[in-house]
């Protein structure tokens, strides 16, 4: 059988002219199917290109540069992007998770979102006249935010903190999983009480907490104002850096 099919292509004989026609007709046929890829080519580069920069502008909108924690008892801590834009706002406690479940914060200024969480109703029944509403800011931009927390906070009626901390407290925090706030007096706690474990920290709200450092530092001799005036506070105006 093989001998028949080579024995038939071997008495097939083109001429010259049947050859230059064959070739002319497949060089026509290739251009052709170039001619119609081309459009394709350029539509796929056009979804990369779109892709990417889609992409980035997510990565640029979404990426974590600075947090916000709010500490009263409630603890809420606000993820900002490079825009001090909310992307994310999560509770540290069960009372933060009742105040967040009333109110939605992702996708506003973090001015805006501080605003609606301090105004909010359940907020209300804690912010009474010995509430220590604490506000702490890691960022690379944390004097900035600072200085608008500052100044939100001078025209309300409550008695705040503003204190910054670094990246890696707040980082540390995380693993820990409490807020960045909590941590922050946590470790100032356990330089005059080592025993004084996250558990307990967890367990207090930010004014037994406060009052908790105030008696360490009386008693070490690293604070002698009058208690009264440290406990409740400066009204917009108590405000540290650590």
């Amino acid at each position: 059988m093989k001998n028949k099919i080579r024995d038939a292509f071997l008495q097939i004989h083109a001429t010259e002219q049947m050859k230059t026609h064959v070739y002319s007709r497949l060089m026509q046929q290739m251009e052709h199917n170039k001619r119609n890829r081309a459009p394709l080519r350029s539509l796929a580069a056009a979804f990369v290109l779109l892709f990417l920069c889609i992409g980035s502008s997510f990565y640029l909108w979404a990426a974590p540069v600075s947090y916000v924690s709010i500490d009263l008892n409630p603890s809420i801590e606000l993820t900002l992007n490079r825009f001090n834009y909310v992307t994310h706002a999560e509770s540290k406690n069960q009372d933060g998770a009742i105040l967040l479940s009333t109110i939605h914060l992702a996708g506003k200024s973090y001015i805006k979102a501080v605003e609606l969480l301090i105004e909010s109703e359940p907020m209300q029944s804690y912010l009474s006249k010995d509430a220590a509403l604490t506000f702490t800011v890691a960022s690379p931009r944390a004097e900035e935010i600072l200085a608008e927390l500052k100044t939100y906070t001078a025209s309300t009626p409550y008695y705040d903190t503003c204190v910054q901390t670094d990246m890696a407290t707040a980082q540390a925090a995380h693993h820990c999983g409490v807020s960045i706030g909590k941590y922050q007096i946590y470790l100032s706690l356990i330089e005059h009480n080592p025993s004084f474990t996250l558990e307990e920290c967890e367990a207090m709200s930010m004014h037994q907490l406060r009052e908790l450092l105030y008696k360490y530092e009386r008693s070490s001799g690293v604070i002698t104002e009058p208690e009264d005036d440290y406990q409740q506070g400066h009204h917009g105006g108590h405000h540290g850096h650590h």
